[in-house]
Parts: C-alpha cells; sequence; structure tokens
C-alpha cells in the first residue's frame, strides 16, 4: 500500500459501492462510498488481480493508496464505453449486446480458475441466512443448494452489462469483489437477476433504459448462455431462485426477488 499525494479528478464512473476518478495520466482511482467498508477496496483488488492472472481481461491494478485516511484502488485507465451505454444509446442492439454479454461471461468460465478466491457456495448460502434472518425465516429453505455439477470455475459474480467496457481492444471486464470459484449456471443464474428491475423500476445500476429493453437484452442473453454452456434450463431456474433469496441479503428492492423463489418454491 503506497501512500499517494494526488487528489481524484473528474468522476468517470459510479457504482454501488465506489465512484471511480481520473488519477494522472492514464490511470483511475476507485474511491470507497463512505458506507462502503475499507476491506471492500482491498480484497476486490486481490480478486480482480487473481483473474488478471488467470487470463480474464481485467485492468491492471497500479496499487493501494490513501485518499483522506482511506485505501483506494489505482487502476490502468480502460478508454471504453459500457456495454449498458450502448443499450441506451441503442436500444435496438439490446439483443445482440445481450449475447455478447453471454459469450464474455462464458469464456471467464473456460479459464483456468486461479486459487485463493471465496467459494461461490459459501458466499450464497451467507447471503441466504441473512435474508432469512431479515425477512422471512422460511427462506432458509434456498439453503438446499443443488450438487455440484463440475469443477469450481472462475465466476465473476456480478455480470452485468455496466461492468462490460467495450474497447477497441475488445471487451474489459471490471468489479470483481464478487468473484469466486464455483458454479457457471449459478453465475448465470445471478447475472438474469441483475438484469431484472423491480416491477418498471429499472435496477439502479442500469440506469436509462425502457424496461422493455432491459428485457429483450435479458432474454437474448439467457438464451445464448444456455446455448454456449450447454445449460439445464430446469438447473437454472432452481439456481435462479436461491440467487434471488441470496440477493435479498444486498439491500435491493425485493418484491420481485421474492416472486422470483415463491414461483420456483411453488412449482418444485
Amino acid at each position: 500500500m503506497t501512500g499517494g499525494s494526488r487528489r481524484p479528478g473528474e468522476i468517470v464512473a459510479r457504482g454501488t459501492r465506489s465512484t471511480v476518478h481520473a488519477y494522472g495520466q492514464g490511470a483511475v482511482v476507485k474511491v470507497p462510498l463512505a458506507d462502503t467498508a475499507d476491506e471492500w477496496i482491498v480484497w476486490e483488488a486481490r480478486y480482480a488481480e487473481a483473474a488478471r492472472a488467470a487470463g480474464a481481461p481485467v485492468p491492471e491494478l497500479l496499487g493501494i493508496e490513501q485518499i483522506d485516511d482511506r485505501p483506494a484502488s489505482v487502476w490502468e485507465r480502460v478508454f471504453g464505453t459500457s456495454m449498458w451505454q450502448h443499450v441506451v444509446e441503442r436500444p435496438a442492439r439490446a439483443e445482440a449486446l445481450g449475447r455478447m454479454l453471454a459469450d464474455v461471461q462464458h469464456d471467464v468460465f473456460v479459464l483456468v480458475p486461479p486459487v485463493g478466491l471465496p467459494r461461490q457456495r459459501d458466499r450464497v448460502r451467507a447471503k441466504v441466512r441473512r435474508a432469512a434472518g431479515a425477512v422471512d425465516p422460511g427462506l432458509d429453505a434456498a439453503l438446499d443448494l443443488p450438487a455440484p455439477s463440475g469443477a469450481p470455475r472462475l465466476c465473476h459474480g456480478d455480470m452485468h452489462a455496466s461492468n462490460v467496457l467495450l474497447t477497441r481492444n475488445g471487451p474489459a471486464i471490471v468489479d470483481w469483489f464478487d468473484a469466486s470459484l464455483g458454479e457457471p449456471v449459478a453465475d448465470v443464474a445471478r447475472c438474469l437477476l441483475v438484469l431484472m428491475g423491480d416491477g418498471e423500476r429499472p435496477p439502479a445500476h442500469l440506469p436509462g433504459a425502457a424496461p422493455a429493453t432491459l428485457a429483450r437484452l435479458a432474454e437474448a442473453y439467457r438464451a445464448r448462455a444456455l446455448q454456449v454452456g450447454a445449460l439445464d434450463p430446469e438447473l437454472l431456474a432452481r439456481w435462479q431462485a436461491i440467487c434471488a433469496v441470496a440477493r435479498i441479503a444486498e439491500g435491493v428492492p425485493h418484491d420481485s426477488l421474492l416472486a422470483v423463489w415463491r414461483q420456483w418454491s411453488a412449482s418444485a
């Protein structure tokens, strides 16, 4: 960890846990929001570096510096536009970009996974327990996870169109805090949930598009993910229900998430 003397420049991206600022020549700095734990920055940097070493298209970590007595991660600046901004500006491309999102994610799954990342199943179970404690004890039924269907793979954990930057050198994937070793089908299930709004409200991390556009992107993504990953649709639906319960623990609007769980439970 180094002590930086520069001050963050203009904001180039906003997230739910941090803001990303220009930071000198060819770099950006990720500064945690007031309610983001300091450890988040450090762990996210470690996970991103592990994914990059495995071959994932991740911007290079340049260091951790102290800004206003808090850790902030410094990264190479990747010049590109988020996939989501492309969707907002050109809604007719929603289906094509949904398919591209599935391909980018699948390219991560086929890498030799790095060691040292958290286990996806542990993360899911911890969130399910928090959701059950906070919302409904009956949600602990989601702790019954499917048996592993193969060797653990590298999973991003929060794959969505705002976390993929389209550059002249190809896609770059950012925001790796939720990275884990686990089931590709569960990572796809998670992606479908973060592409889902709450009623007519789009998710906060995907602002500016009509619900119909978001739905077209999500359906194209789902169809392509099933195809390239040779996934079982029934297993995907089960994981989507479990991950819906887990996502409730993240403090997002949860009416639609509860509906996903209850619909699957009623049919199981």
